[in-house]
């Protein structure tokens, strides 16, 4: 019969788990406070209020001759959306579209104004935003591709 072995826990070395400690919390704690826990603008991650709509490119027929029946409307872009508060000019949020152009911010009822950059564009027009509570506001902005 073999002799058994009992074993036992490793400590580490006296002093070394209170000093482990000591560098985690703080490290711990400022990651949490430089978190934003409630979105852009202040909005929970489920608010019922915000700015949901479509980037397009625009025009995208020559406006004079374009003939009948010719879907000269805007197609969507992918574009990096940003969002500014009006009162403090303070940008509260910036999103991707997808490639259908159609983006979602959530956002604390207020008054913003709504800036896309689009490659391939020269200007899209900024589009000034009321937020409702308990509503997404739906909103098109046009970038202009240089076609006359």
């Amino acid at each position: 019969m073999l002799p058994r072995h009992r074993r036992t826990a490793r400590r580490p070395p006296g002093g070394l788990l209170p000093a482990l400690v000591a560098l985690t919390v703080p490290v711990a704690l400022a990651a949490c406070s430089a978190a934003a826990p409630n979105g852009p603008a202040g909005a929970p991650a489920d608010a019922r209020s915000g700015v949901t709509g479509v980037v397009v490119r625009w025009p995208v027929c020559p406006v004079e001759g374009a003939p009948e029946g010719r879907d000269c409307h805007g197609k969507p872009a992918e574009a990096t959306v940003r969002v500014r508060e009006r009162s403090s000019d303070r940008e509260v949020a910036a999103v991707r579209t997808g490639p259908d152009g159609r983006f979602r911010v959530p956002l604390r009822p207020g008054v913003y104004e709504v800036r896309a950059q689009a490659p391939g564009t020269g200007h899209c027009k900024p589009v000034g935003v009321t937020v409702r509570p308990d509503a997404y506001t739906e909103i098109t902005v046009r970038c202009d591709t240089g076609l006359r």
